[in-house]
């Protein structure tokens, strides 16, 4: 007894889509247009969602991506315009071009030469936000941005909460506003746990219901999860780290359902950023073994998976795709 092991299933392929965390067909049409040369299809899509910034701040981001390689071209365009949207696609390039030149590692991987170009980018940006800001006040997705950039430059933290105050006077619920604010809070760019999950547990009680906000809830819980991951890893405990993937979210679970449930107490509202909150609480769920909620959220989430929180469930893992399958098929 117990010479033969039983053989583990093979996982079954998922058919995964990765980076394309969104529903947003004229989105996906600008940014062929966009691919395709057409860097003016932009603003077209950009200026029909002023008054909606959740909308807009995806489009902003997503477009941002696309047009790597184009923010000097975009600047001279709004150069010659009056087109607010313009000046933010070009400050929204300038943000990407730069992170694309850093890379997603951390700090001590990045050499001296590569960080000089890096925040030479970065401060390409804050101009045209400014400008773009200047041109619509109401607007709070060019103070997003720049919240974005003050992470990267490194900005004393007077003049982050400063850019956090101009956002949340424009609309107090942002969604990438407060993902943004939730890492300037943590540890790893100098801030504390504790002040992070204050922040994360505030942006649950001030959400309003059905709002997705509350995913920065288990955003948190997965920044100290890795924090504490790496810590083990560094040890090389085997015993740690199992009991790390075991324990942890299993400790957290109410309160991260109290979240899910803040989300769910009222009818759906259409928001940019459902898929990337049923990622956070899919995995959050999964991890701690809660069979219908883990359910529910991966049936939410698609197969569409963003690459937080998963690569953090994947850590040290060389397949995210296998890994995210792994999990899925458990509960689907």
């Amino acid at each position: 007894m117990g010479i033969f092991r039983r053989k583990r299933p093979a996982a079954i392929a998922r058919e995964v889509v990765r980076d394309h965390t969104y529903d947003d067909a004229i989105l996906d049409i600008a940014a062929e247009e966009m691919d395709a040369g057409h860097l003016r299809a932009a603003t077209t899509v950009l200026a029909e969602c002023r008054e909606d910034p959740e909308v807009r701040a995806l489009r902003a981001e997503v477009l941002g991506e696309h047009a790597i390689g184009h923010a000097d071209e975009l600047l001279e365009l709004a150069k010659n315009n009056t087109d607010p949207d313009l000046w933010l696609l070009a400050g929204t390039a300038f943000i990407r071009e730069a992170w694309a030149i850093r890379g997603s590692g951390r700090a001590d991987s990045v050499g001296k030469d590569r960080f000089k170009v890096f925040f030479g980018t970065l401060r390409k940006a804050v101009g045209p936000l400014h400008e773009a800001a200047k041109l619509l006040p109401r607007d709070a997705v060019p103070w997003a941005q720049l919240q974005t950039a003050g992470l990267g430059l490194q900005v004393d933290r007077d003049q982050k909460d400063e850019v956090w105050r101009e956002i949340v006077a424009r609309c107090a619920s942002l969604y990438p506003a407060h993902w943004t604010r939730l890492q300037i809070l943590a540890s790893k760019w100098g801030g504390s746990a504790e002040e992070m999950m204050a922040f994360a547990q505030g942006s649950v009680d001030a959400a309003p219901p059905g709002d997705p906000v509350v995913a920065m809830l288990p955003l948190a819980h997965f920044e100290i999860f890795l924090e504490q991951f790496e810590d083990a890893v560094q040890s090389r405990s085997a015993l740690k780290i199992a009991t790390l993937k075991m324990r942890y979210f299993t400790r957290h679970r109410d309160e991260i359902a109290a979240a899910a449930d803040r989300w769910d107490s009222a009818p759906a509202k259409p928001h940019p950023r459902v898929l990337q909150a049923h990622n956070l609480f899919a995995a959050a769920f999964a991890l701690a073994d809660d069979a219908p909620r883990a359910k529910r959220h991966l049936l939410g989430m698609r197969d569409h998976v963003h690459d937080v929180p998963w690569a953090y469930v994947a850590y040290l893992a060389d397949d995210l795709e296998k890994e995210y399958s792994e999990l899925a098929n458990k509960y689907l």
